[in-house]
């Protein structure tokens, strides 16, 4: 019989896969031939090369070719014994290794960004703590001059308690004044101790206590109420639920409006991470539900801030297109240069000034004026001021004056919404 070609064939497309026993033993040829004695022949086999013999040209032959590498030890082959395995693997199974990424990145998600839930109401107690906790009821009734009004929990923005409505921490101040008049000293210090602690809502009855006949409690509350005042800050808006309310009715803010009246429940069951729990009322200082849309900041202008020499006061506070706004100002400036005549925002028109610029003309002499951008039109702010930002831009504010010496500041609330109507209250 003739003799065949020891180099396999197979149709093309019918390449029968390698088993596991296949790899192994190619994997240990492959080694054979990389851990050879220094200076030996740096093919395969060790046997003397021999005259290739053609394959037939039918179908798909499989060739392994080894590339001529110097093996200076073990240690120097290992990377090339690697390169050796790949290159057979890709050989067998005709395709490439992919190389493993370090971090596989996460699928994307078309850029929307998750929200977090949102957090429960806070209910800030009257002894300084504080718990988070969903009210139980769905609405909350206030007894106002108007009538029973029925409000939506969902709808609640903040409410805050007045301190009056908490009974037993009257008593508790009443006797307490009427203690530092004992004739016992240890006594007498221990009111004004408590007194102390109690803080603001004892404010109201030591003034009161300062006209009293006793001039040892005249003498206490006159000591109490200096300390208190000099302890009390006044409050910034994001904080003004941790100051107690005084007076006799409570205030309810919501999306829409502030409600002054009397919160009808006695106490609210709330569910917190601890269980249901039962808040009496007069326990609870305020509650905070969500946070108001409404964005309010307050500002000085100097009185010195001339607007028809535009000088202009930047108020730091940009207003987007389509916003609704309003402004309410307050304060005295007091013009020294023109007789000391004292004006409040909407400025006076018993002083004529010559104004050099036609804008400002028919505005009063110094009143408060503002404009939206640097190059927007003035407008007449006055004490109240409402309007729709017609182009976004800065909100700048100052006097319809050129010069002069001028005194005093006004003060500047700003409230802004967008696309609702906004609050009557500020």
């Amino acid at each position: 019989m003739p003799e065949h070609d020891k180099t396999r064939t197979y149709p093309a497309g019918r390449v029968p896969a390698a088993g596991p026993g296949t790899i192994l033993m190619a994997i240990a040829l492959v080694a054979s031939g990389f851990f050879l004695a220094p200076g030996s022949s740096p093919h395969l086999f060790a046997s003397p090369p021999q005259e290739e013999k053609k394959a037939p040209a039918v179908g798909k032959v499989i060739k392994l070719k080894a590339r001529p590498a110097q093996v200076k030890d073990n240690k120097g082959a290992e990377p090339q014994l690697k390169e050796a395995v790949k290159a057979l693997q890709e050989a067998i199974t005709g395709e490439k290794t992919k190389p493993k990424s370090k971090a596989a990145s996460p699928p994307a998600t078309g850029g929307k960004v998750r929200r977090s839930a949102p957090t429960p109401p806070m209910f800030h107690m009257r002894d300084g703590t504080r718990l988070a906790g969903v009210p139980q009821a769905a609405n909350i009734q206030i007894k106002t001059v108007y009538g029973l009004l029925t409000v939506p929990m969902s709808e609640l923005v903040k409410i805050r308690f007045c301190s009056s409505l908490d009974s037993g921490l009257s008593e508790k101040i009443t006797k307490l004044i009427q203690q530092l008049g004992h004739e016992e000293f240890d006594l007498r210090e221990d009111a004004s101790e408590q007194l102390e602690a109690i803080g603001v809502p004892a404010l109201k009855a030591l003034e009161a206590a300062q006209k009293s006949e006793d001039e040892e409690i005249k003498a206490r509350a006159e000591k109490l109420v200096a300390r208190l005042d000099e302890s009390v800050e006044e409050p910034d808006e994001s904080d003004i639920h941790l100051v107690p309310l005084e007076g006799e009715e409570d205030e309810i803010e919501t999306l829409e409006f502030t409600i002054k009246g009397k919160i009808e429940e006695k106490s609210f069951l709330v569910k917190t991470r601890y269980g249901s729990l039962d808040f009496n009322r007069s326990d609870i200082l305020s509650i905070v539900f969500q946070e108001p849309l409404v964005t309010k900041l307050s500002f000085d202008v100097p009185g010195n801030t001339f607007a028809e020499k535009n000088k202009w006061f930047d108020s730091q506070a940009d207003l987007a297109e389509g916003e609704e706004f309003k402004l309410r100002s307050s304060g005295t400036i007091i013009l020294a240069s023109l007789n000391g005549t004292k004006c409040g925002p909407d400025g006076t028109r018993s002083v004529n000034r010559t104004s050099t610029s036609s804008t400002f003309k028919g505005f009063p002499t110094g009143s408060l004026v503002g404009k939206i951008g640097k190059t927007g039109k003035p407008f007449l702010v006055g004490s109240d001021y409402s309007g729709v930002v017609e182009k976004k831009g800065r909100l700048f504010l100052g006097m319809a004056l050129s010069a002069g010496v001028v005194q005093g500041k006004i003060k500047v609330v700003l409230e802004k919404r967008p696309g609702s109507s906004l609050s009557n209250d500020l």
